[in-house]
């Protein structure tokens, strides 16, 4: 047997043991370690037939939780374990559906949202500031709520009340809208589910409903969150936690890294996957730099790169002192990049570039992005449509793709019915997940945004709507007023009407290059990743963070934030910056015995 055959073997022990292995169980799985895998086949070793308890699977995201029923359904063909006794959803939903709501009180009418954004009349004082713009938090210890207001100086000018008001009056609003009114965000039902846990009546209800409770991406637990599930380990209730601590980078919503630490230790068995399927070599060890000195050693390459001997590349840009770089800018970089990635046979679809916000990403090769709309028209659809399809669309523009979607079938199905998205959904039994998934299909069905005339585009359209049928009963309506458009645009091509530019032989010959934040690429991959390190002093506050001793990602959110784009990498990696701090990176690599390739030009044309 060879070395990776024995090494991947090795691999696929570990995710047979995690497979296997009696809850409760800690499982700290790698990047790129098939932990979607593991857990889908734990899953799938269920019995077939009739059950009267089942399993969670819990996630922090719709589409994490989406992808483990698809993956159920799909590939292992196990539809039974997406429905009742079991259960794969979010950690809200979760504690929404089995903790809080069936011991609530009948009244008032209450309702889970999303946020404050999502309930009419949550805004507070004379200046109408919105109730999400405080920042609500839940210390589980004390019991004690506190308030804060990020955005103050932004209201407060030349105003009779104070900041200390504007606090008070949030906590009275904020009390009614709960109380009162019965209205619930994701802190609300936290603070009612571990009330509710503290109660042995509730927990062996729930220990008579699931035999095992899998928690995945636990890394993203708040203190609340980690509060609630140790008082269920307490009571018994089997657990199985997946995380991976290195990549736990949502500070700013309370999550709690070395919290999740103390709880995991906790927990009986301990397993690790450290069988990278996904990474280079170089990317592994990379990556591994930036863990604490314990867990230092590089995850085993055992994917299909595994033998994989492209170092880091850098591209410096911009001059420092007496050294000028041919890049001038991050957007010369990014071209670079993508002429490097084309000269390793990668794509520039297949290339990801990234940066700590998404103001400083390259913008190399990119689609410029189409005008917003700002009726509710035919228009506005195909806005959606375009939007919704492209490969380098951002998160934030993909969501309000999908909000125009939700409100055309809101307005076909439901034309006369009144109040919010939320009561509605309320009203017909249905999830905001269903109506997402549904937004989604309705969007990918349209015809293609192209030179077509927008009354061609539009007659497909309202066709395509027609076929949309309702996920409740409900008598549609003709949907002409829903596609309207002006007389003076219906035979303009529709693309134009949308502010996409006319889509020329070069424009469709020359690939785009996906690019987000660091934050939203977080589960995503690319066969070459660009990182941009934007200014001198952030790379100064992220070399001192790497090279102390006494920081690693264990105790720093920021290498924590870098250590996810490092591993969204398959096979290349590159870091651009200025020029000003090639010394420094240089410098910071090699006291690691990093690898590096530096490069300011594309690479020589190959021979033919």
């Amino acid at each position: 047997m060879s070395d990776i055959e024995e090494q991947r073997e090795q691999a696929r022990d570990q995710q047979q043991q995690a497979v296997y292995a009696s809850a409760p169980l800690f499982v700290r799985a790698c990047p790129g370690a098939g932990k979607t895998r593991v857990l889908v086949d734990r899953h799938c070793h269920t019995p077939p037939g009739r059950r009267r308890t089942g399993r969670a699977l819990l996630s922090f995201t719709n589409v994490a939780a989406d992808e483990l029923r698809e993956r159920c359904t799909g590939r292992a063909g196990r539809t039974d374990l997406t429905v009742f006794p079991h259960y794969i959803g979010t950690f809200d939903s979760f504690l929404w559906r089995y903790l809080v709501r069936p011991f609530l009180p009948a009244a008032p009418p209450w309702q889970h949202v999303l946020s404050w954004d999502h309930v009419p009349g949550a805004i507070v004082g004379p200046r109408k500031v919105p109730l999400p713009a405080f920042d609500f938090r839940y210390d589980p210890t004390t019991r004690h709520t506190s308030v804060a207001w990020p955005t103050a100086g932004q209201y407060l000018h030349n105003s009779q009340l104070t900041e200390d008001d504007y606090l008070a009056r949030a906590r009275t609003a904020r009390e009614r809208l709960w109380q009162t009114n019965g209205y619930m965000t994701g802190l609300e039902v936290r603070i009612a589910a571990l009330e509710h846990v503290g109660d042995p009546a509730c927990t062996d209800l729930l220990a008579h409903r699931f035999f095992e409770i899998i928690v995945d991406e636990a890394q993203d637990c708040s203190a609340l969150d980690l509060a609630i599930l140790t008082r269920l380990h307490r009571a018994g209730i089997p657990l199985v936690i997946v995380a991976d601590t290195d990549q736990g980078i949502y500070e700013w919503n309370d999550a709690r890294p070395e919290e999740l630490h103390e709880f995991t230790q906790a927990i009986g068995d301990h397993l690790e996957l450290t069988g990278n399927w996904r990474s280079s070599p170089a990317i592994c060890q990379l990556a591994a730099t930036l863990r604490p000195a314990a867990r230092r050693t590089p995850d085993i390459a055992v994917g299909d790169h595994h033998d994989a001997a492209r170092p880091l590349l850098l591209l410096p840009y911009g001059k420092h002192r007496k050294q000028t770089s041919a890049l001038t800018s991050s957007t010369d970089a990014g071209e670079v990049f993508t002429a490097w990635a084309s000269h390793a046979d990668i794509d520039a679809v297949d290339c990801l570039a990234l940066a700590h916000r998404n103001i400083a990403v390259p913008k190399a090769r990119t689609r410029p992005a189409p005008q917003l709309p700002k009726d509710q028209n035919a228009i506005a659809l195909a806005w959606a449509a375009a939007v919704f399809s492209a490969t380098d669309t951002s998160p934030a523009s993909r969501a309000h793709a999908l909000t125009e979607a939700t409100t055309f079938l809101r307005e076909y199905w439901y034309p006369d019915e009144p109040g919010t998205l939320t009561e509605l959904l309320a009203q017909h039994d249905l999830s905001p997940a269903l109506l997402r998934r549904r937004a989604a299909a309705f969007l990918h069905a349209l015809p293609t945004v192209d030179e077509a005339p927008a009354r061609e585009w539009r007659k497909q359209a309202r066709l395509i709507l027609q076929n949309q049928t309702p996920p409740t009963r409900a008598i549609a309506s003709a949907p002409p007023k829903l596609l309207s458009l002006p007389t003076a645009d219906l035979d303009k091509p529709i693309r134009s009407l949308i502010g996409l530019p006319e889509q020329t032989d070069e424009a469709i010959s020359t690939p785009t290059m996906r690019s987000s934040s660091i934050h939203q690429a977080k589960g995503s991959e690319a066969e070459a990743v660009l990182i941009h390190l934007p200014k001198p002093q952030d790379i100064t506050k992220l070399i001192d963070a790497w090279t102390s001793p006494s920081t690693d990602t264990e105790s720093s959110e920021l290498l924590r934030v870098y250590y996810v784009a490092i591993t969204r990498a398959r096979r290349l990696l590159a870091l651009t910056y200025p020029y000003s701090k090639h010394s420094d990176v240089t410098a910071l690599l090699d006291v690691h015995h990093i690898e590096y390739q530096t490069e300011t030009e594309p690479p020589p044309p190959t021979a033919p």
